[in-house]
């Protein structure tokens, strides 16, 4: 698969993980990020009086975001649908509503435009939900948020082919959709619904206005609507785009929003670097920043001693992993795989570098919706242990793998691992192997958990070199074949991104035999069977079992070896504003910035 597939799967896709559903995020350097729609400033939409929460007397609430990038479109159609980059996500995902929206704090799927939960119900005419909808919704410019709107949206993405997040949105599960009343809505599905449909699917999806649309829809095909311009949108969300240009993008509070009260305008402020960004909440322009990186540790020392500044350090929803080409000798062998991950110390390293958690599995611990401590805790005891121990397990392994040496490692009176020399499999000595990582920018422990797996296999026997290199030559090499069709790497580390806590679904593309970002070359039947059973699970307690399953399946097969869940460092300006909420799984950039929770300082 082309790398530059690889990163819009990997890394654009992250508006359904911040928005509706959930996806996958490859973690990339903002140099990435799409360009600016406007060269000049062009206003948009419509809305309503400004809503304050506050009393009339106080002066309207002005919230100052720093972003990397502006929107490459301004149309929500084009970028749900054929450009879902971070940035557009940030900007134009609170303009849509949604039956349902996820609480990223903890995964759990609550009503929004939805009055309440609705289940699935069967009867001889097939499966079903019905849901009332909440009558206090207003578009911006005032018209009522009806069933009809929904049905609109369903339509025209049926209509019309959309695809990208549309098509995930609205599955083929989904028969018909139809408005029963003015806030009745009835949804018809094929047989029942997974978790996956409903309500992560169909119940996530956003929300258009048929008022709005429905001229340009007529008759159109889906290049038609997604080259449309936006300017004609409103918003059924708690922001309305106002204002687009090369330098600061201005969206405005929806009255007709009941949930919560946003700013009454929020600004997008959009700079070239992250220093830039850095200096500008150290000057008092903006309050927060968001990124799916948080702010660099070269920029945060400065920002720390600022006074006004206030510092939030979070749980990242992601995960930093090395990762094995499993058709090429010896990463093709469990043994090889099963001693690295006996001889990297993931707790000594985490506590020293000071990165965040060991890794034990691919789902944070800070997810508590799904997060199974006891199932966790038995995939850790595998590989945990006194030195001593843990190099007699490795060695167990290997020696019944053919592995031999002319002096086997082993541990010294210090308790330092002495390498072995003279290694041989099958009496034939390795090649020296390669370990990718890209260097400081993306992520500083990167280098220094390369060269720790680097000396492990040292103690072992192996001449293994680290390659540092930029990010995209770590993708490429790892993600993309060549000519011969074979991917040419040993090893690589780089870190997933992991979408909505609502539904963990990065499984299948990353490990299922035809998954989409499977570059490892990992296939098994058990896994496979787990994996059925989780995307077919209608409860979240038969996902949870499923999914545990899954997670023991790969501890023991090790296509990855997760070595840490990072944290997110983020910072505002605490003399401007305050939040609700604090530290978070994902952070403020995982709530779109924190409108929600938002709120002048004092």
């Amino acid at each position: 698969m082309p790398s530059r597939t690889i990163r819009t799967i990997g890394a654009s896709l992250v508006l359904i993980g911040l928005v509706v559903a959930a996806v996958i995020q490859m973690r990339e350097q903002p140099a990435e990020a799409t360009t600016q729609i406007q060269t000049t400033e062009t206003t948009l939409g419509t809305a309503g009086p400004a809503t304050t929460g506050v009393p009339d007397a106080a002066p309207p609430f002005v919230y100052r975001i720093g972003v990397l990038s502006g929107i490459s479109t301004d149309n929500f159609w084009a970028y749900y649908g054929e450009e879902p980059s971070v940035w557009n996500s940030y900007i134009l995902g609170p303009t849509k509503p949604a039956l349902y929206s996820v609480d990223p704090e903890s995964g759990n799927v609550l009503p929004e435009l939805a009055a309440s939960m609705s289940a699935p119900t069967w009867d001889a005419d097939g499966w079903r939900v019905r849901v009332e909808l909440n009558p206090n919704f207003r578009w911006s410019d005032g018209e009522a948020v009806t069933a009809d709107d929904f049905v609109f949206t369903f339509d025209t993405v049926r209509a019309l082919g959309l695809g990208g997040s549309w098509s995930a949105a609205f599955p083929e599960t989904v028969e018909s959709v139809h408005a029963d009343g003015e806030h009745t809505l009835r949804i018809e599905f094929t047989d029942r619904p997974n978790l996956a449909v409903w309500p992560n699917g169909v119940g996530l999806a956003p929300v258009m206005a048929a008022h709005a649309w429905r001229d340009v829809t007529t008759g159109s095909t889906a290049a038609d609507l997604y080259a449309a311009s936006g300017e004609r949108d409103v918003s059924g969300g708690p922001l309305q785009l106002m204002a687009t240009g090369p330098d600061v993008i201005t969206s405005r509070a929806n009255s007709g929003y009941p949930v919560y009260d946003a700013p009454d305008t929020v600004e997008y402020h959009v700079y070239g670097s992250e220093a830039d960004m850095a200096a500008a909440v150290a000057a008092g322009e903006i309050d927060t920043t968001i990124s799916p990186n948080g702010v660099p540790l070269d920029q945060l020392g400065t920002l720390e001693d600022t006074p006004g500044v206030a510092v939030l350090a979070s749980p990242a929803n992601s995960v930093r992993y090395l990762g094995f080409n499993l058709t090429r000798a010896p990463m093709s062998d469990r043994a090889f795989r099963t001693a690295l991950a006996l001889l990297v110390d993931r707790e000594h390293l985490a506590e020293t570098l000071s990165v965040g958690e060991p890794a034990w599995s691919l789902l944070p611990a800070a997810n508590t919706k799904w997060f199974d401590e006891t199932a966790a805790g038995e995939n850790a005891a595998r590989y945990q242990g006194v030195p001593a121990d843990r190099l007699q397990r490795a060695l167990t392994e290997l020696k019944a793998a053919g592995y031999a040496w002319a002096n086997e490692p082993r541990v010294g009176d210090d308790g330092a691992l002495v390498a072995g020399d003279g290694l041989t499999i099958g009496g034939v000595t390795p090649q020296p192997l390669t370990i990718l990582v890209p260097g400081d920018n993306y992520d500083p422990a990167g280098p220094e958990y390369v060269d720790a797996i680097a000396a492990a296999l040292g103690s072992l026997g192996f001449d293994a070199r680290p390659v540092e290199t930029d990010f995209d030559t770590v993708v490429d090499l790892a993600f993309t074949p060549g000519d011969d069709g074979l991917l040419h790497y040993d090893m690589y580390v780089l870190g997933w991104t992991l979408g909505s806590p609502a539904l963990p679904e990065y499984y299948r593309p990353l490990f299922a035999a035809d998954g989409e970002m499977n570059n490892t070359g990992y296939s098994s039947k058990t896994f496979e069977v787990a994996l059925a059973d989780y995307e077919g699970a209608y409860t979240v307690d038969q996902a949870r079992d499923a999914l545990w399953v899954m997670e023991k399946t790969l501890s023991e097969d090790l296509p990855y070896l997760p070595l840490y869940t990072s944290r997110l460092t983020e910072v505002y300006r605490s003399d401007h504003v305050g939040f609700d909420v604090g530290e978070s799984l994902g952070g403020l950039q995982a709530r779109l910035g924190g409108i929600a929770d938002v709120h002048p300082s004092g």
